[in-house]
């Protein structure tokens, strides 16, 4: 038996937060298409299963489009079951308000629901607030069984305050789970449950934000002579890539800029880039960001931080007798915060030069 874990798939995500409006409206599109693609692996590659554990759709921003055609691909895919877990970002009425249920859509509720296939059972909860407490010693599996239990929900105590999707594994450690199928936590974890099981975070199929950058995907399980094995699949249409560059050893900002381009070479330019500036620079250097950003522009995105520090002294500006000098003294002289001083300094050179702003 094959089957796919995935989660966290967030269809019809806003993706405005770096995006163009023209880009967001793509991205949306890419991963709903990523999710089509997934199912059309399954079925050639004779999966027999898909469990989405949680967070299939992003809260009330579901579009009836969206889900006409996750409908129609769960639809026109009879020889797969889609085991559907809804997650804290699912809108709560998607499957009640619907008048013809696909047959192979099965739905996990607020109790434990088990769905049995002659090599394993599937069996899922929902967390809420009325069952957060008990819903470990609710859970019954049978040994002599192979057991898959799926959960939406982050890992810790129990006992945290206003956190109904908690999971504490210690108290599913023994409870005869072979694989924990887990959604909630947007990168690929794997890590070992007890003696007997694992439990796994899927990831989600596509990265929306430089939150969750890195290879996305989906985990594919293979059932064989009572033993489940599982191989994580890279599956994103695109990526979302951070690089952290610390300048501090550069006092030119052009060869800056040109080991910068250099770095990332090594990056397919369909991917989304962010480049982090960090470390110290003296007052000399010039930064052009704005024109490194455009030599950039052949990636699908790219955007640069500058999280660099300004490190200028009295003594750097002790012999210069200009308005510049004087005003700089004066700053660093001032009780403003570092920060404060940082900023005021870098503003002021900008009006100094008659630059925008």
């Amino acid at each position: 038996m094959k089957i796919i874990h995935c989660a966290d798939l967030h269809l019809d995500s806003k993706m405005e937060t770096n995006l163009s409006a023209a880009k967001a409206k793509e991205r949306k599109k890419e991963i709903l298409n990523t999710f089509e693609r997934m199912v059309d692996y399954a079925a050639t590659n004779q999966v027999n299963a898909i469990i989405i554990a949680g967070d299939m759709f992003d809260t009330s921003r579901i579009t009836n489009s969206t889900k006409n055609r996750v409908l129609n691909t769960i639809r026109k895919n009879a020889q797969i079951d889609f085991l559907y877990l809804s997650g804290n970002h699912d809108e709560s009425n998607f499957i009640s308000i619907m008048e013809d249920v696909p047959t192979n859509l099965k739905v996990f509720g607020s109790s434990w629901t088990t769905f049995h296939y002659p090599t394993a059972n599937i069996t899922g909860l929902v967390l809420n607030e009325s069952n957060r407490k008990t819903f470990y010693d609710t859970l019954q599996l049978p040994a002599e069984q192979l057991n898959i239990v799926v959960l939406h929900g982050q890992i810790g105590q129990t006992n945290s305050k206003d956190k109904t999707e908690i999971i504490n594994l210690n108290k599913l450690k023994n409870k005869n789970i072979d694989y924990l199928a887990l959604g909630h936590i947007h990168s690929y974890i794997k890590e070992t449950l007890d003696q007997r099981g694992v439990y796994c975070y899927s990831g989600c199929l596509e990265g929306r934000g430089f939150d969750e950058c890195g290879e996305k995907g989906f985990v594919l399980l293979e059932i064989e002579n009572g033993k489940v094995e599982s191989q994580f699949v890279s599956f994103a249409q695109r990526q979302l890539i951070e690089l952290v560059f610390d300048i501090t050893p550069y006092a030119d900002w052009f060869v800056i800029e040109d080991k910068i381009l250099e770095l990332v070479k090594a990056y397919d330019q369909t991917n989304l880039l962010k480049i982090t500036l960090r470390g110290k620079y003296p007052i000399q250097l010039e930064k052009h960001i704005g024109m490194l950003e455009q030599k950039l522009d052949q990636f699908y995105f790219a955007k640069i931080k500058d999280e660099t520090t300004l490190v200028v002294t009295n003594q750097d500006v002790a012999k210069d007798i200009s308005l510049r000098g004087e005003f700089i003294r004066q700053v660093l002289a001032s009780d403003l915060t570092a920060a404060e001083k940082e900023q005021t300094i870098l503003i002021g050179l900008k009006a100094l030069a008659g630059e925008d702003l």
